[in-house]
Formats: structure tokens, C-alpha cells, sequence
């Protein structure tokens, strides 16, 4: 526990000066959001982009750990749609309890994987961010437009707000050079690894920075059903999902973890 502890630590240290310096008037409110945009549209991809071509496919456990972890959130997505029925009202309120479900935030984790898993750990946690937020943010992106504040009007809207997604646009490239064996691009791959090394702390400190604990009483019940099926149900789906794929016990151990973070910041963009 104590190693737990002490590699969760800095991950908590960072999202608390994210809300002190919200609340301490360090930058205003729209520096921030500005930021989060900035991270975003720059950083997140960056990262994605050097995490994915980088990353190693052709380990026994690679198929067994990403077939589970996938077959897991198709799981998890199948609840969040259902809670569409539970929660009618409000759709563009229905799409935060959705990406609530389902998003998940890599940084926290990658940040304590050495700790908890180890270098093997680590390797199959790289592997997966390229396949998952890829299809974590298709899935989002349809949820937004259906029920979103501005509705998409037809599914060639929707292509086109999936076709403009920088995540899903990162994903896809670095998904392709790693596949055509295209890993290193001179000096533009430092750049973008620089860039990348910038997405954990920012990510970090703006979800401290968009903590606000007085909304918790304004829709108790979509927090407390998100956060349920969040941090409760979904490690022990990805757990289930990659055990009965055949991934190793490391493998369903990091696919419980995933299941564990938070919500990706992302969402809240």
C-alpha cells in the first residue's frame, strides 16, 4: 500500500496545484481554459503520436491484453448508452454521464505505472493508448453530436467532427506509422517528444484547476451513477474482459487500472 501511495502521490500533488492556483487567482479562469485547449489540440497529440510509434506490438501478451481491454469498454459503452434511459431529460447533460462511463485518463496512471507494474506494465500501458482513444473518441464524439448541445443534423456532420478530432487524428497516424514501420522522423520526433514529455503535467494541473467541489451538490445523482459505474463497475469489467481473452495476470491487473482512472480531461474540452 505504501508503494501505491507513494506512486499516486505526485499525480495528487499536480491536480492540487492545478486547484490552488485556480482558487489562489494565480491565472484566470480563461487562462486555463486556454490552456486546455492548447494541450488539447497540441500537446495530447504530440504525446499520442510519440506514445504510439514507439510503442511494442509483438509481445505474446499485446493481442490478449488489447482484445480484452476493448471488449471491455464496448461493454462499458453499452451502459452508458443504456443510462440514456435513466437520465432523459437533459441530453447534452446525458452526454457528460456518458463520457463519464467511458473516457478514461491515461496521464494519472502512466505517471504510477513503473511503481505499480513495472517496465512490463508499462509496455503493455503504451500499447493500448493508441486502439483505445482512437475508438474512446469516435464514440464520443457520435454520443456529443447526437445529444451534444449542437446536434449534429446528419451522419456526414458526425463524420466530419470525427474527421477534425486531433486525438483521433494523432491516433490514426501514429497508428499507421507504426504499422508501415515509420517510428523515427529526425528532428520533428524530438519536437513532438518534447511536446509529449508537456501533456502529463498540463493535464494534470488543469484537471485540478476545473475541480469544483460546490457543483457536486447541483446534480448529485448523475455524479454519484457516473462515479459508481466509473471507478466501481469498470476495473472489474476491463479486469473481466482481458482475464477471458487469456491476457496474463499483469495484463488484467493494468486493464483493472485503466478501468480505475479518472475521467480523461479531454471530456471536459
Amino acid at each position: 500500500m505504501a508503494s501505491v501511495i507513494a506512486a499516486l502521490a505526485p499525480v495528487f500533488i499536480l491536480i492540487a496545484l492545478g486547484w490552488l492556483a485556480r482558487n489562489r487567482r494565480l491565472a484566470e479562469p480563461e487562462a486555463f481554459g486556454a490552456v486546455n485547449r492548447f494541450g488539447y489540440f497540441v500537446l495530447y497529440p504530440a504525446f499520442l503520436f510519440t506514445l504510439i510509434t514507439g510503442a511494442d506490438f509483438s509481445s505474446s501478451d499485446a493481442a490478449p491484453f488489447l482484445l480484452g481491454v476493448l471488449a471491455g469498454f464496448a461493454v462499458m459503452a453499452v451502459l452508458g448508452l443504456g443510462l440514456r434511459l435513466v437520465f432523459r431529460g437533459d441530453g447534452p447533460a446525458f452526454t457528460s454521464v456518458f463520457q463519464g462511463v467511458l473516457r478514461w485518463n491515461g496521464f494519472p496512471l502512466l505517471a504510477a505505472a513503473p511503481a505499480l507494474y513495472g517496465a512490463e506494465g508499462v509496455a503493455l500501458l503504451a500499447l493500448v493508448f493508441g486502439p483505445l482513444v482512437f475508438a474512446v473518441n469516435i464514440v464520443s464524439v457520435i454520443v456529443l453530436a447526437r445529444w451534444g448541445a449542437a446536434k449534429a443534423l446528419s451522419w456526414r456532420a458526425v463524420l466530419n467532427q470525427i474527421l477534425v478530432n486531433p486525438l483521433i487524428l494523432a491516433c490514426a497516424a501514429g497508428l499507421i506509422a507504426q504499422a508501415l514501420g515509420l517510428t523515427d522522423f529526425g528532428p520533428l520526433s524530438e519536437a513532438l517528444r518534447l511536446l509529449g514529455q508537456a501533456a502529463m503535467p498540463v493535464a494534470l494541473i488543469t484537471v485540478g484547476a476545473g475541480l469544483d467541489f460546490k457543483a457536486l451538490r447541483a446534480d448529485s445523482v448523475k455524479i454519484a451513477v457516473t462515479s459508481a459505474a466509473k471507478l466501481l463497475v469498470a476495473p472489474a469489467v476491463l479486469w473481466a474482459g482481458a482475464t477471458a481473452c487469456g491476457a496474463s495476470p499483469l495484463g488484467a491487473a493494468v486493464a483493472a487500472g485503466i478501468g480505475a482512472t479518472p475521467v480523461a480531461a479531454a471530456g471536459y474540452t
